[in-house]
């Protein structure tokens, strides 16, 4: 096996992991925060924040599946006409996809949710919202992990 594909394919694991991460928060958790009421939710959430923003389990797990990704699609780009580097590459691309989601979306619906006064109308607003980024990231991370196993299929 090449480096490449033994790292190909830790890189469509990690992205599973991290889009099924994702899968939970937006199949159950979140619903499961909305029925303990506005108040609780919003008071869950800030926890549930604080201790991933701390976490190096879920730090490593999370944002190590888009680095791994970045190292796969740049290695991949450079090998472009090897069997399965568009693929590789295209996994990478959403890889990465899901961690700036996080960034530039999630994130600050977090940042915001900690300003806020806790209030349904806050709490239905930041879920609609983080929810409906959350499936870009669960879409995002699962994909990744399928097309960069095509792409290790190819090779």
């Amino acid at each position: 096996m090449s480096p490449l594909t033994a790292l190909a394919s830790a890189s469509a694991l990690a992205s599973a992991v991290a889009g099924g991460m994702m899968l939970v928060f937006s199949t159950f958790v979140m619903q499961g925060l909305d029925r303990a009421g506005p108040v609780a939710a919003i008071g869950a959430m800030r926890g549930i924040n604080a201790e991933a923003q701390t976490s190096p389990v879920f730090l490593l797990a999370y944002f190590g599946a888009a680095l791994l990704a970045v190292v796969v699609g740049v290695l991949a780009a450079l090998q472009w006409r090897a069997p399965g580097s568009g693929w590789l590459v295209a996994g990478a691309v959403l890889g990465v996809a899901g961690a700036f989601v996080t960034v530039v979306a999630n994130v600050p619906l977090n940042d915001g949710l900690d300003a806020a006064d806790p209030s349904p109308a806050v709490w239905q607003t930041y879920l609609q919202s983080w929810v409906a980024w959350n499936h870009v990231r669960t879409v995002t991370g699962l994909a990744a992990a399928v097309l960069t196993m095509v792409g290790v299929a190819q090779r």
